[in-house]
């Protein structure tokens, strides 16, 4: 999944006529608007994903034109953060109240086709996360969607419903229109005479829903190689060996408040992502390592390299891995990769894991039983409970000083088999299974890719047949047979 910085989101907004605050967009590298907007205005640094951008000192108000000019020089320039693609020069405005909206997908499962979500509060800025309860939670048609007069109706008696029915009918239309996972404004500003218009904004995105006319307007701009950090890279380079789904991660740039606790973060999918931000966008005692994705259908094999990136982000002191609750991604290959990740990263981290999707009940399962013999300790949660709940946990669960351990050894030499995509390399020790049956890790294959050669007494591929990368054959062997069965998933070399 990838990020839509702000200037970006709001043509999307703009093309289906939802009303923004006035902005003007400066590129990196292009030449400064003559003349420059008159202040008082905000200057937003335009980083994909970027979260937090005022406590970072990404977003500034400039009172002055001295402040705006020295502001865009600075924000322009190449700084911690990285190089930003622009900043937006943004109007003040005065506004009587705020509001919240968010539109993300909810993937259905076997009894629910696939449909939109609208999340609405008539009290948005900073600090919404602590304001839950107040949320509107909307399911909508992706097929049919919902008028101003629907949507009016289903927000029941809420001061100023014409003006905001007819402002998330086309808040809406552009969710839709776009094909967008998440699309989110906070605040929106309420203007004295009732109106609204959007102040903040962003959107995520699946590459392969953009339509060919939109590929200009999706592009990410050019980052260069130096930008990114080793961890970058690395991931960068697993995507090109499995590009099937979305693996991402950012690594902060600012240095962490004194006394924060260091999150690493690993978010399945944009719905993931927003709970995290609206958990901890306004408080202080939480510093988020890294920005992250891992969604889109991705395969264990790639859930474990990524996570495996995470854990070697150095400070770290815990792990947060949480999902939106879709029926997306199956919970007990994600719950596989976290087991493999933890058990084999000689820089583990006590972990919060929080489950949501296809087989949740599974995933929890699977590391409620093998935690005792993980080098940390992990704890899961079921996937009603909304990420603040596992922010109150940190404190008792992150680690004081890194912890680094002396990994379980990965199986050396030449591999019985291996899978190109998504790549992995198969290890089938016959010493360790003396039974004339297949061993467990055959039938644990939900592809009906792996075959018991008994005459040879090994497990070898069925030819013409596909392994997704479950993981699911290793830990049927590990936990049922005798360990026969392993999957070595080296990290690639970075330059």
């Amino acid at each position: 999944m990838s990020a839509l910085p702000e200037y970006k989101t709001r043509v999307l907004l703009d093309n289906e006529k939802v009303p923004l605050v006035e902005g003007v967009f400066v590129a990196a590298g292009a030449e400064l608007p003559d003349p420059l907007p008159e202040p008082p205005v905000y200057l937003k640094a335009q980083i994909p994903g970027a979260t937090s951008r005022a406590a970072q000192g990404l977003v500034r108000r400039c009172d002055s034109k001295e402040q705006l000019e020295s502001g865009l020089k600075q924000l322009l320039a190449p700084g911690s953060w990285g190089q930003a693609e622009g900043v937006l020069v943004a109007n003040s405005v005065n506004m009587k109240g705020e509001y919240y909206a968010a539109c993300m997908l909810d993937f259905g499962n076997a009894d629910e086709l696939p449909h939109g979500v609208l999340l609405f509060s008539t009290e948005g800025g900073s600090g919404v996360e602590e304001r839950a309860a107040s949320l509107h939670k909307i399911p909508f048609s992706l097929l049919n969607l919902p008028s101003a007069d629907d949507l009016i109706a289903k927000l029941g008696k809420v001061a100023g419903a014409q003006a905001i029915g007819k402002f998330l009918e086309g808040f809406i239309k552009t969710y839709a229109r776009y094909k967008l996972i998440v699309l989110e404004a906070n605040p929106i500003g309420v203007l004295e005479d009732g109106s609204l218009l959007v102040v903040d904004c962003r959107a995520e995105f699946e590459k392969q829903a953009v339509g060919k006319k939109d590929t200009e307007l999706f592009a990410a701009a050019p980052v260069t190689k130096e930008d990114k950090t080793h961890l970058e890279r690395l991931v960068d380079k697993v995507n090109e060996a499995d590009p099937a789904g979305t693996g991402f991660i950012r690594e902060n740039r600012e240095p962490a408040p004194e006394g924060a606790w260091r999150v690493a973060t690993n978010l399945c999918g944009g719905g993931g992502k927003m709970l995290w931000e609206m958990t901890t966008g306004a408080r202080k005692d939480i510093y988020t390592m890294n920005e992250s994705d891992t969604s889109g259908g991705l395969s264990a094999f790639k859930s474990y390299r990524v996570l495996r990136a995470i854990l070697e982000m150095e400070d770290s002191q815990v792990l947060l891995l949480t999902g939106s609750g879709m029926g997306f991604q199956n919970q007990h290959y994600v719950a596989a990769a976290v087991w493999k990740a933890i058990r084999e990263s000689p820089t583990p981290l006590p972990a919060l894991l929080r489950f949501g999707g296809t087989d949740e009940d599974k995933g929890r399962e699977l590391i409620e039983k093998v935690a005792p013999s993980l080098p940390v300790p992990v704890k899961t949660y079921m996937p009603h409970v909304f990420p603040n709940a596992m922010v109150d946990d940190v404190a008792a669960m992150a680690t004081k000083q890194r912890i680094k351990v002396t990994p379980e050894p990965q199986p050396t030499g030449e591999p019985s088999f291996r899978v190109d995509v998504p790549p992995g390399d198969f290890f089938f020790f016959a010493d360790k299974w003396d039974k004339d049956e297949a061993p467990p890790c055959v039938g644990a294959c939900p592809n009906n890719f792996l075959f018991w050669n008994a005459e040879q007494r090994t497990v070898e591929p069925v030819e013409g047949a596909r392994c997704i990368g479950c993981l699911m054959c290793e830990v049927v062997s590990l936990l049922e047979g005798n360990g026969e069965l392993r999957i070595r998933l080296d990290l690639p070399e970075v330059d």
